[in-house]
């Protein structure tokens, strides 16, 4: 599949140095709409906002009803039916205009479809969200709480990353003074 898609040209849309230009597209929304039946996406309830709404929609958000609303660093946005993510793709766009990284946010982006959770997270990796951009999979009509539950789950995935990297620091520490004391002994 891999090959594939490199021989179909998928780094045209994704290999860009720019993250500007990797988000001209969603295609990981492209694929999965691509790749099911019209009656499976049907029955799932699955309807991707087309590009250009997405846009329209990010650009009305942005200005807000009376003209361009002052953006302040650090704010969060959440949305709880992401897809593969395609209104944060247009809200990052929006951002880059104006001078400013989406990575300084917070995105939250709440999925029912594993499939389509799946291709939100890739997003935030190809469109360069930042390291405060989080997916969660669940039913937000079911569970009220998916937004806290996903940031909850974040903080202790970090937790367990920082734990495990003073670990392997201290491995590398003992292996090494193992090492030298080998080396020390071995001379005498």
């Amino acid at each position: 599949m891999a090959r594939a898609a490199l021989r179909h040209g998928v780094l045209q849309h994704t290999g860009d140095t720019d993250p500007a230009e990797r988000s001209r597209t969603d295609l990981m929304s492209w694929v999965i709409t691509s790749l099911r039946h019209h009656h499976s996406r049907r029955s799932l309830g699955e309807y991707h906002t087309p590009p250009d709404i997405s846009d329209l929609m990010a650009n009305v958000l942005a200005e807000g009803s009376t003209g361009k609303r002052p953006r302040q660093r650090g704010e969060w946005a959440l949305e709880p039916t992401a897809g593969t993510g395609g209104l944060f793709r247009s809200a990052a766009q929006d951002l880059r205009r104006d001078g400013e990284d989406p990575a300084e946010r917070g995105w939250v982006m709440l999925e029912l479809d594993p499939l389509a959770a799946a291709g939100a997270a890739v997003n935030t990796l190809v469109w360069e969200l930042g390291p405060r951009a989080f997916v969660g999979c669940g039913d937000v009509l079911a569970q009220p709480d998916l937004a806290e539950e996903t940031l909850a789950q974040a903080r202790g995935m970090a937790r367990h990353r920082d734990d495990v990297k003073k670990l392997i620091g201290f491995a590398i520490a003992t292996r090494t003074t193992n090492q030298l004391l080998d080396a020390l002994t071995a001379s005498r």
